[in-house]
Formats: structure tokens, sequence, C-alpha cells
């Protein structure tokens, strides 16, 4: 029964803006201290949470999209994007979410496309006649598509706590993410001839295209080398990111020319503290988790799970509802990293596609990042664009219905997900 103390101690302490990393391990402690165990195993655990060959991929990838964020990846990936469909009907938006699909699929991180498109494109779409806060909308809305579209940090962490094959959820992300991405375009599309947003050009400018496409062909070739390493058996996805480094370094000091050698340590700083943030988070869910294993809450809700939960259909209804709630309030890693060890076991039971059920849980927490009230992406955007958080809430509405409806149409036409990883053995 303390157990239930515990989780409530732990929601207080996040509500209150404690750390969330903080919040895992001081309420962890107290929980080792009830039951009487060594205080030392705190450190022990949260030293073993962290000790993963595959979790060595998150700080790698991270550094990969810092540096082709700073090195002026966004930037030509935005002209691009602009160069291939901002003649269409309210094309800067359009743009938006295209540069957040392209962007996505290299950074892997929803925050860092929400900062790097939303930098670029908000002040461009405003001067152009839409108001700040629809563009603050089209781009936090977007800009989860890279948890979607692999690589995906959040792929690995999931991969981690459930033993599925990071390669064939990579694989299985591709479908979806461009179903997601398809969708606000139509979305964000209808609300901006309602609104009036007009392209800048009615017609493609085709020697915009001849003049960027080179430079974003090379950006996206990235996503390709990591993918195929990893399913031809090249190389490991930590493997595969450390590739992702070097490749990000060559492009941006070599071919794009905006990133120089005496860059390297401050992009080293910016990347280690998002890293470490990120690890020091799953170094303290693994040690929650592991008091819950030893209470047996996970044992205790698989078995309550089977005995009334007997319909796939309803157990990812409610596992994608307890998502999106959770969205609301917490970060993708410490969600996955909670939840992600009692729902595994219980889907391996339930016989159901464990990748298809990811996906529809991906896209889920995807869009509880710019969920109100602590949606992540809604914080970002609205330091970015320096708008109201509630405001920007209010248009994301209509973005947050379709992502839904997205998770919906996935479960109903499961080949969306299932149909690119059968191929790989």
């Amino acid at each position: 029964m303390y157990m239930l103390g515990l989780i409530g101690l732990l929601l207080v302490l996040m509500l209150i803006r404690v750390p969330v990393a903080i919040s895992l391990i001081l309420t962890s402690a107290i929980g080792i201290l009830v039951e009487g165990i060594n205080i030392l195993s705190v450190v022990q655990r949260l030293y073993a949470g962290t000790v993963s060959w595959l979790l060595t991929a998150i700080p790698f990838f991270i550094l990969a999209g810092t540096i082709m964020s700073e090195g002026g990846l966004s930037k030509r990936l935005v002209a691009f994007s602009d160069a291939l469909v901002g003649w269409m009907p309210g094309g800067l938006a359009t743009v938006n979410i295209v540069a957040s699909m392209f962007f996505g699929g290299i950074s892997g991180s929803a925050i860092a496309d929400t900062s790097a498109i939303g930098s670029v494109l908000i002040p461009e779409m405003e001067s152009h006649g839409y108001s700040r806060k629809f563009a603050s909308a089209v781009t936090v809305a977007s800009s989860p598509i890279g948890m979607i579209i692999p690589p995906s940090i959040p792929f690995v962490v999931w991969s981690f706590v459930s033993g599925i094959s990071l390669g064939k959820m990579f694989l299985g992300g591709v479908f979806p993410g461009i179903l997601v991405g398809v969708s606000l375009i139509i979305v964000s599309t209808i609300i901006s001839i309602k609104r009036k947003f007009q392209p800048r050009s009615r017609k493609i400018d085709l020697a915009a295209l001849k003049r960027t496409y080179k430079d974003g062909i090379i950006a996206l070739v990235a996503p390709v080398i990591i993918i195929g390493g990893i399913l031809t058996g090249i190389f490991t996805a930590t493997e595969s990111a450390i590739i992702a480094v070097l490749y990000s370094w060559i492009v941006t000091q070599f071919i794009y020319k905006e990133f120089k050698f005496s860059d390297f340590p401050r992009v080293l700083v910016k990347a280690g503290l998002t890293s470490a943030s990120v690890m020091f988070i799953i170094g303290g869910a693994t040690v929650f988790s592991w008091l819950l294993a030893i209470n047996r809450v996970p044992q205790t809700l698989g078995l309550w799970v089977g005995q009334y939960v007997q319909s796939p259909g309803l157990f990812v209804l409610m596992g994608a509802l307890l998502m999106l709630v959770l969205g609301m309030f917490l970060d993708t890693t410490t969600i996955i990293l909670l939840i992600g060890p009692i729902l595994a076991p219980i889907i391996n039971t339930m016989n159901i596609d464990p990748i298809l059920v990811a996906l529809i849980f991906m896209i889920v927490l995807a869009a509880g990042l710019f969920t109100p009230p602590l949606g992540l992406c809604l914080f970002v955007v609205s330091s970015v664009a320096d708008v109201r958080l509630e405001d920007v809430a209010v248009e994301t509405i209509p973005f947050l219905i379709v992502m839904l409806l997205v998770a919906l149409v996935i479960w109903i036409f499961p080949g969306i997900v299932t149909f690119l990883p059968s191929f790989v053995v």
C-alpha cells in the first residue's frame, strides 16, 4: 500500500517542478529506506541503469543533431522544403511541417526540432501574414514527428525496456511518420485557405528547387545510412549513432563549410548537457522501476489486466489514454522508462504485434508533447516565439485531433506499421 503513497509523492514532486531525475531518485530513496535496504543501492542501481551499450546511442544521436543544427543544416532543410512545397496554399505552413519531417529524421528529438525549425520559420511565417499563434502551433505540432520517423531517441529507449528489435522499430515508424506529416499538412492547408494565408508564389520555382536539392539530399542521406547499417548488420545501433556524428561533422565542415574545429567545445558542452539530463532521468527511472519490481507492482498489474482486460483493443485504448495523460505532465523518456517495463510483458501475452502497439503509443506520446498543461514542446515554442502558452495550445487542437486519428487508423490498418518490418527476419 505504501507504494501508492510513493507514486503520489513522485507526482507531487514533479508537479511542483522538482527536476524529474531528482524526483525519481528522492522517491526511490525513501522507498528503499522503508524497505530496510542499504541506501547505497540507489547509487548502484543509478549507475547500472545507464551502463548499456544500446543507451550509449542516445548521446551520440543528440551530438549528431546538435552538430547539424549548429552547422546550418536546419536552414538548408527549410530552403529545400520551401522550394519543394512552398508554392502550395498556405505554403509556409506546409514548409514548416515538411522541414520538421526532414529534420526529425536526422535529430530524432522533438525538442531540438521545435527550437531549430521554430527559430527559423516562425518569424518568416509571421512576416508573410501568418499569425504568430498559428505559426507556433504548426511548429509545435509537427516537431514531434521526429520521435516517429527514424532514427528516434524514444525508439531507442522503448527497445531498451521492451527488447524489441530497434531496426524493426525504425522501419515500423517510416510509414506512420509520413502519414502523420501528410495529415498535419492537410489540416494546416485547410486552415490556411480558410484564413486566406497565401503562398508567396503560385507556381513551382524550379530554379530554387535545383539550387537547394543537393544540400537537402546530402542531409537526408544520414537516416538512410543509420537505418541501412543497422538492418544489414554492418554496425549496431550505437555504432550507427557514432557514424551519424562522423557524417554530420563531415557534411557541416567540409561540404556546408559552416562548422569549424573551434566550434567543437561549444557544441560538445551543449550536447553533453542535454545528454546528461536524459541519462540522469534514465538512471533515476531505473531505480524507481527496480523498487516497483521488488514490490511486484508490474506482476500485480499484469494479473489485473489479464483478469479484467481480455480484449487487445481495450488494452491498447487504455494504454494509449494512459500515455496521453502522462504525456501532458512528463517527458517522453520518463514515461517510457516508468510504464514500458510494466506494459511490455502484458503486450506479449495479448497476441498483438508489439511493434504496432509501440508505434501507437509513440504517436500518442508525440501528441502529449504539445498537450497542455505541461507539454514540453509548448514551453519551448512559447520561449522561441515569445507567445503565450495558452494561445498556442488553443491553435493546436485540430492538430491534436488529427494525430490521435492517425493512431486509430494505424490500429485499424496495422499493415501501415508491419509492412516494412516484415521483410526483416
